[in-house]
C-alpha cells in the first residue's frame, strides 16, 4: 500500500470511530438533560424552582447554598449552646491533685467482714454440767424421802422377840415448768445479717443457762440446802476442812464444792502466802489455777455470790427434765407472715429435785 492509501484508510478509520463514539454520546446526554429537566420540576413542585432557574445554577451548587443559608441561620443558637457549655464545664471542673478518700470518694470504702462476733461470753461453769439429769414423761416427778421412824435394831437374846422397827416417808412431788424466752427479728434483717441465725442461737443457749444456773442458786439457796456446818476457824481452806470432815461424819459424799472465781483464788493466795508444799493439809493447788481439798475439788462459778460455799452431794439431787433443751424458728408465729418476722424460742420442760436437803451444805466463809 502506498502513502496515499495509507493515508486515505486512516481517515476512514477516524471518522468510523468519531461517528461510534458520537452514537454513544448523544444517547446519554439526552438521558442527562431528561434528568435534568426532572429534577427541575421536582425543584419547582417543592416552592425552590425560583431560586435555581434565576440563577441557572445545578442542583449540586444550589443545595450547598442552601446548606450554607441554613447554618448561617442557626448560628445564633450554636453560641449560645457553645457559651452555656463553656459555663458547664468551667463550673464542675477543678484542678489536678492527688487522689484521698475524703476528696475523691463520694460513700465509704470496700470494707471485709469478720466471721466472729464481740457477744457477751458464757458463763464458764454450768449446774446441768456437773449434776445428775434424770426424765419425767409426765412433767410430775414424784420421790419419798425418809422422814423417822420407831424402834431400832438390837441384838436378840436368845429365845426372845427380835426388835422391831419402822419408818417414816414423805412424798416430795416436783412438778416442772417451762425455762423459755424467745426474740423476734424481720426477714429483712436475717438476709443483710447472714451471721445472724446461727449467733443467735449461741445467744439464746447463753441466757437460757445463766437463767437455769441462777434457778438452781435460788432453789438451793432458799432450802434447798441445809447441810451440816461445823467451824471455829477464819482461813477460807480451814472453814472447808472442817465442814468437809463434818459432812462425812454424817455419812454424805462431798462431790465438789462451789465458790465464786474470787473464792479460788483467795484459796490459791493463802497457799502461796504461808508457803505450803503440795498437798499440804490436803489441799492441793496447781499451776493451771485449780484446786481440790480433801480430794473435793474446788469449782469456780461466776453465780455464786461472793464469799459463799456450796458443797454438793450428787447422790441427793437431780436435774428432771420432760422436754430437752431445744431452739427453734418459727415463722407461721403470731402475725410474723403478715409483716415478714421470725420468732426463735428457747426452752427446756424441768426442774431441780432435792432428794435430801441435808445432804447440801450452803455457808459462808469463815473471813467473809
Amino acid at each position: 500500500m502506498n502513502g496515499i492509501e495509507l493515508k486515505t484508510e486512516l481517515n476512514n478509520l477516524k471518522t468510523g470511530l468519531e461517528g461510534y463514539v458520537n452514537s454513544l454520546i448523544d444517547p446519554m446526554k439526552d438521558a442527562a438533560d431528561k434528568n435534568q429537566k426532572a429534577l427541575d420540576d421536582l425543584i419547582a413542585a417543592q416552592g425552590e424552582v425560583h431560586f435555581f432557574r434565576s440563577n441557572k445554577k445545578s442542583f449540586g451548587d444550589a443545595f450547598s447554598e442552601a446548606i450554607a443559608r441554613q447554618f448561617s441561620e442557626k448560628q445564633a443558637e450554636i453560641k449560645a449552646f457553645q457559651k452555656d457549655k463553656d459555663a458547664k464545664l468551667s463550673f464542675t471542673l477543678k484542678s489536678v491533685g492527688t487522689m484521698t478518700v475524703t476528696s475523691n470518694l463520694t460513700g465509704d470504702g470496700q470494707a471485709s467482714y469478720g466471721n466472729r462476733q464481740g457477744i457477751v461470753p458464757n458463763q464458764k461453769v454450768n449446774i446441768r454440767d456437773i449434776i445428775p439429769s434424770v426424765t419425767s414423761d409426765t412433767g410430775i416427778y414424784v420421790t419419798y424421802r425418809e422422814t423417822g421412824g420407831e424402834g431400832s435394831i438390837g441384838e436378840q437374846t436368845e429365845g426372845e422377840l427380835k426388835s422391831q422397827i419402822d419408818y417414816d416417808f414423805t412424798e416430795i412431788r416436783n412438778v416442772q415448768g417451762y425455762v423459755a424466752g424467745f426474740a423476734r427479728f424481720s426477714k429483712q434483717m436475717m438476709t443483710q445479717l447472714p451471721w445472724l441465725q446461727n449467733t443467735l442461737t449461741r445467744m439464746l443457749l447463753r441466757d437460757f443457762f445463766k437463767k437455769e444456773n441462777s434457778k438452781f442458786y435460788n432453789a438451793i439457796t432458799s432450802g434447798g440446802a441445809t447441810g451440816v456446818i461445823n467451824t471455829v476457824e477464819t482461813d477460807d481452806n480451814k472453814v472447808i476442812i472442817d465442814t468437809l470432815m463434818a459432812r462425812l461424819d454424817q455419812d454424805f459424799n462431798n462431790s465438789f464444792i462451789l465458790v465464786r472465781h474470787n473464792g479460788v483464788g483467795r484459796m490459791l493466795k493463802l497457799l502461796y502466802d504461808n508457803g505450803m508444799y503440795l498437798g499440804a493439809g490436803s489441799v492441793v493447788g496447781t499451776p493451771q489455777g485449780t484446786i481440790s481439798i480433801a480430794n473435793t475439788p474446788v469449782v469456780g462459778a461466776s453465780w455464786i455470790a461472793s464469799d459463799k460455799v456450796i458443797i454438793i452431794d450428787n447422790d441427793f439431787i437431780e436435774r428432771v427434765e420432760t422436754e430437752s433443751l431445744r431452739v427453734e424458728f418459727s415463722y407461721e408465729d403470731s402475725d410474723n407472715f403478715q409483716r415478714n418476722l421470725v420468732t426463735a424460742r428457747v426452752e427446756c420442760f424441768e426442774d431441780f429435785n432435792f432428794l435430801r436437803t441435808d445432804a447440801h451444805s450452803y455457808f459462808d466463809l469463815g473471813n467473809s
